[in-house]
């Protein structure tokens, strides 16, 4: 059923009074943030009782006060929170917990090729699927999974999807083939069906996935992750009985009517059970007591453990949560689930269709048709200690390059700090070998006067564990010396730096305006004859603090700059389709790899989805002429596309030359036509990379 906008809030002594039946005394305090409206915040003692519960505002926030001293299990907007401590007269924080996602705004894309594949670091135990925006292309994929990279053995596949893959798209995949282990690294390919080149959505910041690259037709690109969200079964808790079909309320016939008390049997699979959730309506709304409890093979078996006392808000359902040691089961044998309100006043409970085969609902005792399970599930550890949850995230000893990051877990786990000065969060620190259920990380090298974001993590690595993180935190280091304005004088461009085994390029940061440099433009496409110029003037020129950017090195960059006002054609939005390759041939050993550098700078103001002008680098490894023309440019060894969003972005390209030269440059693409859209580039250099 819909839930209902009801809202009951249980906060301070009024909670522990009302929920707990037990005097309101000094106590200690538990608050933090559930994440955002309506989430629910519960806390069970090891009794079953439960010692308070509310289901957040607008703000998120959440207080219980007087709560007494001790140990205790939270459910906090879905999530258990194993073993809270609460001391008299202090306050426990405990935050929702915000697992990171991939960073994929999929709004470039690579260059046109059969296959791409991405290596990653498994997190799971197996690929059960993956999404992509795929820009071209709309055969169906051929996926194949491979151990560290498209060169190492297959594990899985090729298997066909079972539909076209267009534009926004995605496939399941069977995770009994596609098995991986926790810790190791893969690679998943994606190949077209019918044997055509297509292109790949990238993301707009290029490494998303840690100690994983992407593949172009099996050639490694380290400077890119394809835009992809693998799919991971992860581990956890083991949800081992469940139906979830919802019938809704069912006013007459079959699964009709009301009860005093429901319940559905099971077999268990893991050694105990941790979180159990029904659903039940009929009181006319707001939230009534019900209480949850485990018993021997059916209605009037023996009870294990202790009743769990829950709120349910009318139609909403309910989670209730054991402590992991308080209800022991004997696996393969059969249990109940039972659950009425504490008043004994009539419900509804709420049925699924018969999803679950090895067990049968009831009301009051009495099998119902065999057509249902009661809407349900149930939850519990493969092996008992492994669940972890952060809590206390607290930041102490800040300097100017230095901080300490602490927090607590109920179980023992190991200790991680992910930070940064962006959302990303990408530097790390801490250890994955020691266990403890006090954490402390000590950050060393920061920059002073600067703020960092930093989120911590803990895994316990048993069987049924997964990594838990925490909400996105963030602190600021001192400044060093002085406090003085920064602005009060003008900026100074730094020389372009030396690179003393790099190899010779013609005017590299452009310090000599275009010398050098080969360069091709085009002004729309073949497709719009009106406006199409094959071989237009190029749009680029080499200055020194353009439109309000400072070169990267030294006193000069190159590209340019569009602004729709002065455009007397403009209109919002407009395709336009400026491209400019700027290239050279560089002398080269033939059999020697190489990286190709260069910095990036792009922006736009009135971007929409997939609109930023964009920039790639480019290599003609046989010197063949690829990069003097556009329709050849693409069978090039060349990057993804990238938009930096007005900053300096470094991009690499790794080469092999084939021949005594090679032909080295960049393209740029202005795609639409906008209120404002920048491009510039600056400091290429050639390194020879080691073999």
């Amino acid at each position: 059923m819909l839930r209902s906008h009801f809202v009951i809030v249980a906060l301070g002594c009024v909670a522990v009074w009302h929920l707990a039946g037990v005097p309101c005394r000094a106590g200690g305090k538990i608050k933090g943030t559930a994440g955002g409206i309506e989430r629910g915040a519960s806390l069970f003692a090891r009794d079953g009782s439960l010692r308070a519960w509310t289901v957040t505002g607008p703000s998120g926030l959440y207080e219980f006060g007087g709560i007494e001293q001790g140990q205790y299990f939270m459910l906090l907007n879905g999530r258990i929170v194993p073993y809270v401590s609460v001391e008299n007269n202090k306050t426990t924080i405990v935050d929702q917990a915000s697992q990171p996602k991939l960073d994929l705004e999929k709004e470039v894309w690579g260059p046109g090729r059969v296959r791409f594949a991405q290596s990653f670091i498994a997190t799971g135990t197996a690929v059960t699927g993956f999404s992509l925006w795929r820009a071209s292309g709309d055969s169906k994929l051929l996926v194949s999974l491979f151990e560290d990279s498209p060169s190492g053995r297959r594990i899985a596949g090729p298997f066909q999807t079972e539909k076209r893959m267009v534009w926004i798209c995605g496939s399941g995949l069977p995770a009994e083939l596609f098995r991986t282990i926790r810790g190791r690294k893969y690679a998943l390919e994606l190949a077209a069906a019918d044997g055509k080149r297509w292109n790949h959505g990238m993301p707009r910041k290029s490494d998303v996935y840690p100690g994983g690259v992407a593949y172009y037709d099996g050639v490694e690109h380290p400077e890119s992750d394809l835009g992809i969200e693998i799919n991971q079964a992860q581990p956890g808790l083991k949800q081992f009985a469940s139906a979830r079909e919802d019938l809704h309320f069912i006013a007459e016939g079959p699964g009709s009517g009301v009860c005093r008390v429901a319940g559905q049997t099971f077999i268990a699979t893991t050694p105990n059970v941790i979180q159990a959730f029904a659903n039940c309506g009929g009181w006319g709304g707001g939230a009534a007591e019900f209480i949850f409890s485990i018993h021997e093979n059916g209605p009037g078996g023996s009870q294990i453990g202790p009743a769990c006392h829950v709120k349910m808000v009318c139609n909403w359902g309910a989670d209730v949560v054991w402590f992991d040691d308080a209800v022991r089961l004997r696996i393969g044998e059969q249990y109940y689930l039972q659950y009425r309100r504490a008043d004994n006043e009539p419900f509804f409970s709420y049925l699924s269709k018969d999803r679950y085969g090895r067990g049968r609902a009831f009301r009051d005792g009495k099998e119902l048709p065999e057509q249902f399970d009661q809407l349900f599930y149930i939850r519990g550890e493969q092996e008992p200690g492994s669940v972890i949850y952060p809590y206390n995230v607290s930041v102490t000893g800040i300097t100017a390059t230095g901080a300490t990051v602490i927090w607590q877990t109920g179980t023992a786990g190991d200790s991680l700090i992910h930070y940064g000065t962006d959302h990303y969060v990408s530097s790390q620190a801490g250890s994955k070998e020691d266990r403890d259920k006090t954490h402390k990380v000590v950050l060393s090298s920061l920059k002073p006067a600067t703020v960092y974001l930093y989120r911590v993590s803990s895994d316990t690595h048993k069987e049924s564990s997964r990594r838990t993180y925490s909400r996105i935190y963030s602190f600021m280091t001192t400044p060093r010396g002085r406090d003085e304005p920064r602005f009060d004088k003008p900026r100074v461009t730094p020389p372009v730096a030396g690179c003393k085994d790099c190899i010779a390029i013609d005017n590299p940061g452009f310090e000599d305006g275009t010398k050098g440099w080969r360069r091709i433009a085009r002004l729309g496409r073949a497709k719009e004859p009106q406006r199409y110029v094959p071989d237009a003037e190029p749009f680029g020129a080499a200055g020194a603090s353009v439109d309000g950017y400072e070169p990267h090195g030294g006193s000069r960059l190159y590209g340019w700059s569009y602004f729709g006002s002065e455009d007397p054609n403009w209109q919002e939005p407009r395709e336009d389709w400026k491209r400019e390759v700027i290239f050279q041939r560089v002398a080269v050993e033939a059999g020697r790899t190489y990286l190709l550098t260069a910095w990036l700078l792009t922006g736009d103001i009135g971007s929409g989805w997939g609109r930023d002008c964009r920039i790639r680098l480019l290599v003609d490894e046989n010197d063949a002429g690829l990069l003097e023309r556009f329709d050849t440019v693409e069978q090039a060894n060349v990057t993804q596309w990238f938009a930096t969003q007005h900053r300096w972005m470094p991009v690499t390209l790794r080469f092999k030359a084939k021949g005594d030269y090679a032909a080295v440059g960049a393209e740029f693409l202005q795609w639409w036509a906008l209120k404002a859209s920048h491009l510039y580039i600056d400091d290429f250099s050639i390194r020879p990379q080691e073999p």
